[in-house]
């Protein structure tokens, strides 16, 4: 039986919920290695990264994986590799420096984040209701913020909202080159990763034991995850996408919780259901113009106002 919108839709969805899946357990891989710092977490995780998205490539693409490397544009695959090298190093510092919970709210932030950033860059103008979730996403920020200073992690705080910058810009640069696929990219930046934790915070020694988690890490969490959102998110709408990926900053306190009993303290978990409810909001007030203006530029029939598409009949 071919597949049908419906089908895709729910392939979909289910694709973006195992990324989703993957990339929250990021917390708890951090605190299943407290021997080491980020420096060598990083070092290891980018490399394994690399590999496994090397492999994807050749077998996706088999002898003409290198004319696929070559189209991509060399500015894009530099400043994106660069983008995600910093980032990643970034976000797994971030881990090691503050909760799990304070870091994955300050993530869900990011919707917001790159409106305000495509605004600025590339003129992208935001509706007033992201104006309005941003403000009140700040807020979040500050009890985070504030909680950070009172525990003695701000540095953690710091570098979990330089992480979201790097990465809503991360964003904006896909925005602009759409047609372009950026796993060569991703590869560079394992690979820079790989030897920014070496060469400078050297990374490369670890503890044997440490090696194969640090690598599962690398491919369970990051690699797979980024194949599978990329074929997820062809089929499902980019309102829904934010809602299921969202997910995340639900799921990465929860499994450090379960998995070594790491509690978010009261601020972390105010802050962090204040930035969601923020994210939501613009998220909402985005669908509802979306549809309005699909709305009034469907011609009418009969004289009577056509109805707004539901969320399963929206393009995808």
């Amino acid at each position: 039986m071919p597949p049908t919108p419906e089908t895709d839709y729910a392939r979909g969805i289910g694709l973006l919920l195992v990324a989703t899946l993957g990339w929250s357990l990021s917390g708890i891989f951090v605190r299943l290695l407290p021997e080491l710092d980020g420096w060598q977490i990083n070092c290891w995780r980018g490399m394994a990264t690399a590999v496994t998205l090397s492999v994807f490539l050749l077998m996706v693409h088999g002898r003409n994986t290198i004319a696929h490397v070559r189209s991509v544009p060399w500015e894009a695959m530099v400043i994106y590799a660069a983008f995600f090298a910093f980032g990643s190093t970034l976000y797994v510092t971030s881990l090691t420096l503050a909760s799990t919970a304070t870091v994955a709210a300050i993530g869900a932030m990011a919707p917001i984040v790159t409106a305000i950033l495509g605004f600025v860059l590339i003129g992208e103008r935001p509706g007033l209701a992201t104006w309005i979730a941003a403000v009140i996403a700040v807020v979040g920020v500050g009890i985070i913020f504030r909680d950070g200073l009172v525990a003695g992690n701000w540095l953690g705080v710091v570098a979990a909202i330089t992480t979201n910058i790097i990465f809503s810009l991360q964003l904006i640069l896909l925005r602009r080159y759409r047609g372009v696929d950026m796993t060569p990219a991703v590869v560079l930046g394992g690979l820079s990763t790989f030897l920014i934790g070496g060469l400078i915070g050297n990374g490369l020694v670890i503890p044997a034991g440490t090696m194969g988690l640090v690598l599962a890490m690398g491919v369970v969490q990051l690699a797979l995850p980024a194949i599978l959102f990329v074929r997820g998110a062809r089929s499902v709408p980019a309102v829904t996408i934010s809602l299921v990926v969202l997910f995340e900053a639900v799921l990465n306190p929860l499994w450090t919780y379960i998995g070594v009993g790491e509690v978010p303290s009261a601020d972390a978990m105010i802050g962090c259901a204040i930035i969601i409810s923020a994210v939501l909001m613009s998220v909402i007030a985005g669908v509802h113009i979306a549809r309005s203006v699909t709305q009034a530029a469907q011609p009418a029939d009969g004289g009577q106002a056509s109805v707004p598409a539901a969320a399963g009949d929206q393009p995808r």
